[in-house]
């Protein structure tokens, strides 16, 4: 984890002098957003991929009541 600290710092003090970000607390979060997003996009494809593929359930009335089934289950068999 050290050796990335010292270039995601320098990368910090690069977005703050170019202006592109006004303090560190900016850019750490415009650093998390941009790997959020691309967390959202390796979902994305991989159940558009699960899709194609056709691996996937269609959440009609019976499914949706069969999961809060299987929830409450989980809930009382964990308390």
């Amino acid at each position: 984890m050290k050796t990335l600290a010292q270039p995601l710092d320098t990368f910090i003090d690069e977005q703050i002098k170019k202006g592109a970000v006004s303090s560190t607390v900016e850019a750490e979060q415009m650093i998390v957003s941009v790997l959020s997003e691309r967390a959202l996009d390796r979902k994305l494809s991989r159940a558009q991929e699960q899709v194609k593929n056709g691996q996937y359930y269609e959440a009609n009335e019976d499914f949706v009541n069969d999961l809060l089934f299987e929830a409450g289950n989980r809930i009382t068999t964990a308390n």
